[in-house]
């Protein structure tokens, strides 16, 4: 049975043949299906999330899916740097830096089809002063927003993280289905969504605006040099 009605592939196929241009790399980590379930590799969502993602790349010729299996490929796994299971890796160019955790349902799937477009277009709508700013990044940045399929106003917070990481290399965005990973919801205390949290320290809950989100990552990424490796100005 389908998880997208006809009706949304019909209007999905129209707005994906009018705003992808270029060829986007769906990369969908899971488990081969087994008879047998191992303990501590249970995957409740794998099999519904490789559906919908298959059923999302039959509607345009310009979206490719490569299916990994996590246990048996996992130099293909750390080289993406894929933590856990299901994982939707959206990227151009080899680049992997935005994820997405969980079976992106209900409202969560505008977060991947936006992730998308955006990729396929090449441009970022952020303004240019943010791009200016995100540019000054120059250490490693770990975003994961925690979202539910049931909650309107996550997707806001998912596709602003991810825009902000197709900006600089050095910036990574996980979205997280919340109920899905439950320990890692725990760990971090989620009990309201969404919830941004930065470099595993940084809380910012619900949605925000792009300059104060943005202020918080340059403040995670931005090393300034030490005095001594400030070069004098003999050495300039």
């Amino acid at each position: 049975m389908p998880i997208i009605p006809e009706n949304d592939k019909r209007e999905l196929k129209r707005r994906l043949q009018k705003e992808l241009r270029n060829e986007v790399s769906v990369k969908l980590f899971t488990q081969r299906a087994s008879l047998l379930t191992i303990p501590g590799r249970e995957c409740p969502y794998c099999a519904q999330t490789q559906q919908l993602m298959e059923e999302l790349v039959e509607l345009s010729p310009k979206l490719k899916l490569e299916v990994f299996d996590f246990y048996s490929q996992r130099e293909e796994a750390e080289a993406r740097g894929v933590e856990r299971i299901p994982a939707i890796v959206l990227g151009a160019d080899g680049n992997s830096n935005l994820k997405y955790y969980g079976i992106p349902a209900g409202y969560e799937f505008a977060a991947i089809l936006e992730g998308v477009i955006n990729i396929s277009r090449g441009v970022n709508r952020l303004s240019v002063e943010t791009r200016k700013a995100l540019r000054r990044v120059n250490q490693p940045v770990h975003m994961q927003v925690f979202v539910t399929p049931s909650c309107p106003h996550c997707p806001r917070a998912a596709a602003l993280a991810h825009t902000i990481a197709l900006e600089n290399p050095l910036i990574r965005a996980d979205v997280v289905e919340a109920e899905e990973f439950l320990s890692l919801s725990q760990m971090y205390g989620v009990r309201s969504v969404p919830l941004t949290v930065i470099n595993g320290a940084i809380q910012i809950l619900g949605v925000v605006a792009e300059k104060e989100l943005v202020s918080r990552v340059v403040s995670a990424g931005v090393r300034e040099p030490a005095e001594d490796e400030v070069p004098s100005p003999e050495k300039r």
